[in-house]
């Protein structure tokens, strides 16, 4: 390993504490195979390795995300980890950019890198840096669970997982449920996909209180509350859009003394960390990752051949010259199922 790459780095850049870096790079037992693999995306992205062929091609590529708030869970952790394995593939190298108060800007890594191109995940403070980029003709993607007007984008259907997600449940025999979203920019389209759902499939108004909704805010102790809420609306199962909701609501049922599936049913809508392995293994409406890292990465790939043709930047503040077609496409989710909900008629 290099000198001058510290286990601070390496945690930072994987997102993981400097215990469990420590203990990866030594090989100790008791390592999740989920953590090995962050670690060693961790070391490419921070040059440790494919460090000869990104001095051959010289392709440096940002992907960028907003920092998760303390107590959160990085909503797109699964899909950078994907993004990232791709760069490398190509040759190329990834620098990760997280956004956030008293971080260092696009521009700045721009300076010191030589962006060619830029992935940029979800939005929040990862939206401004977008447009920073596209402002220095930086080719730009973006991967959200929203429409970003000036850039191409994959948009992640989240009204649709919300759609499917409701059918599940009511073909399970659930009539009271509710939903929890993160106070972001996609809570509007989930709330109403939510309502619509409930109301086109159950034959009934869907209002606030026969399809109760709460818009958390960041972190598990948020994630309780908003459990306890529909606890106390008498939901028996509840769709959660956030991984750290997700975890408040195992953490409250278990402080509640109830037992998920048994007495509650639990669906999440999006990514959801290591959802096979945790009690109960999580069923999930997700995406694949993998696919679309492959998508974004090729259209990004079309965008700076463009950029490189002088057909010009994509996204806003590009330079004069002709703009090159800005991919927008929706993508569905998929049904997974583990063992986090069930019939209420076996209850």
């Amino acid at each position: 390993m290099r000198s001058d790459i510290s286990l601070k780095q390496i945690a930072a850049a994987s997102g993981l504490s400097v215990s469990t870096v420590s203990r990866v790079l030594r090989e100790q037992p008791g390592t999740s195979a989920a953590a090995r693999r962050a670690v060693a995306v961790a070391l490419g992205t921070l040059g440790v390795r494919h460090g000869e062929e990104a001095a051959r091609t010289g392709t440096v590529i940002a992907v960028v995300h907003a920092a998760p708030l303390a107590g959160d869970v990085d909503p797109f952790e699964s899909l950078y980890l994907e993004i990232v394995e791709r760069i490398f593939a190509l040759g190329w190298v990834a620098v990760r950019i997280q956004t956030g108060p008293d971080l260092a800007s696009a521009a700045e890594v721009l300076e010191s890198f030589g962006v060619a191109g830029a992935v940029v995940l979800g939005g929040g403070s990862a939206g401004p840096e977008a447009q920073r980029l596209a402002a220095h003709g930086v080719p730009v993607i973006r991967v959200s669970n929203a429409r970003h007007a000036g850039f191409a984008q994959l948009v992640l259907d989240s009204g649709e997982g919300i759609r499917t997600a409701v059918r599940h449940l009511i073909h399970l025999g659930h009539r009271r449920i509710g939903l929890v979203v993160p106070e972001d920019s996609a809570a509007s389209t989930r709330v109403s996909a939510f309502r619509r759902a409930m109301a086109d499939v159950l034959h009934i108004p869907a209002t606030r209180d026969q399809a109760p909704v709460v818009v958390a805010g960041p972190g598990i102790l948020a994630g309780s509350q908003a459990a306890d809420d529909l606890l106390e609306a008498q939901c028996s199962a509840a769709i959660s859009c956030a991984p750290a909701i997700t975890f408040g609501f195992l953490e409250s049922t278990r402080r509640l003394r109830l037992a998920v599936p048994q007495d509650f049913s639990l669906l999440t809508v999006g990514d959801m960390p290591d959802a096979e392995v945790i009690h109960p293994p999580m069923s999930q409406v997700t995406f694949d990752w993998a696919a679309l890292a492959e998508a974004a990465l090729r259209e990004l790939e079309r965008l700076m051949r463009a950029s490189a043709d002088g057909a010009g930047a994509a996204g806003p503040g590009a330079g004069s010259g002709r703009t090159p077609r800005l991919p927008d496409y929706r993508v569905s989710p998929e049904l997974v199922l583990r063992a986090s909900e069930r019939a209420i008629g076996r209850r």
